[in-house]
């Protein structure tokens, strides 16, 4: 018994390194569910990767993150040698059949704003994302260093 307790919390671990929880619904999988929220300001980010695994298009149009005031699907953009961040349209970032989109830092994301909560390094988050077509589903963000590379274990 004790060796099967051992063994479950090796493997716990382990994938608490990955980055977050990976969560399944309705043909998509996200994963590498990273959370950028330790800096003392009111702002942090949320990033991931979603696959669409099946044969319709969907998009995620909303996120819950405890602690967080406001959650609102963003975008960093270019303008010449101006970057700027904004409120994706319409809050609804499509993720194509059969094609995998990456929240990432630099590009798109969920931006908290406001937070509420006290974050700390190595902390797991739950996060609640909404669909428009799976639904919605539960994953939970690791808490990284701000200059850390969101992503998990490097498996882009």
């Amino acid at each position: 018994m004790r060796t099967i307790l051992v063994t479950i919390l090796l493997f716990t671990l382990l994938l608490a390194g990955c980055g977050g929880t990976t969560g399944e619904t309705g043909g998509l999988t996200v994963d590498q569910v990273t959370a950028n929220l330790s800096l003392p300001t009111d702002t942090g980010a949320v990033y991931m990767r979603i696959t669409n695994g099946s044969a319709a298009d969907d998009a995620l149009i909303d996120a819950v993150v405890p602690g967080c005031g406001t959650v609102e699907l963003h975008q960093i953009i270019m303008d010449g040698d101006v970057m700027s961040m904004r409120q994706v349209e319409g809050n609804r970032i499509p993720i194509p059949a059969g094609q995998t989109v990456m929240l990432e830092r630099g590009g798109l994301h969920v931006m908290c704003i406001g937070k509420t909560g006290e974050f700390t390094v190595g902390q797991s988050v739950p996060v609640t994302l909404t669909f428009e077509t799976a639904g919605q589903m539960e994953v939970a963000a690791e808490v990284i260093e701000p200059g850390e590379e969101a992503g998990g274990m490097g498996d882009n």
